[in-house]
């Protein structure tokens, strides 16, 4: 199968923060949107080894793993960055203050589990954002939230194309 024409992101700009000012309550759901084991660093290092382990022998699928672990690594910047706006430190810790674990990197290499998996984290990620945008009050930032969504959804569509295509692809472990 062609994966070639395969887009990653919403080609739709990110909206900028205006109006922040210092909230903890705000710092503590973006470090959960960034550090948590669900969160947006999970997702970059998840994609990127799943990316690795079948670079030799699925490279197209390889490519895609790689570049929405880019995409990933994008939210995970602008989160980085309203964290600081917020008053916070961009810390790999979530809101308990608890560090960051690669215990919560899936390394299932079963190209099948792998798929599930990966869309149950995207549904678990905008879940998170939905939560997001109910616990913070400043408007742009909940925008932001709901344009990081739009990425998701797309990584869900991604990874449901491939499912669908699984069974023209080895289905074993890497």
């Amino acid at each position: 199968m062609d994966f070639s024409n395969i887009v990653v992101k919403v080609h739709e700009p990110y909206p900028e923060i205006v109006g922040a000012t210092e909230c903890t309550k705000t710092v503590k759901v973006l470090k959960d949107l960034m550090s948590s084991s669900e969160g947006e660093l999970t997702a970059i290092l998840t994609y990127f080894y799943q990316s690795s382990v079948s670079r030799c022998m699925e490279p197209e699928i390889a490519d895609i793993l790689e570049e929405i672990s880019i995409v990933e690594m994008q939210h995970m910047d602008l989160l980085s960055n309203a964290i600081v706006s917020f008053g916070g430190l961009p810390t790999y810790t979530n809101s308990r203050n608890m560090h960051y674990t690669t215990n919560y990197i899936n390394y299932n290499t079963n190209f099948k589990t792998i798929l599930t998996n990966n869309i149950k984290g995207e549904e678990e990620a905008i879940r998170n954002y939905e939560l997001g945008i109910d616990l913070v009050q400043n408007e742009s930032l909940k925008l932001l939230f709901e344009r990081i969504i739009k990425d998701e959804k797309k990584h869900i569509e991604i990874f449901k194309m491939l499912e669908k295509s699984v069974k023209f692809l080895m289905v074993s472990d890497f």
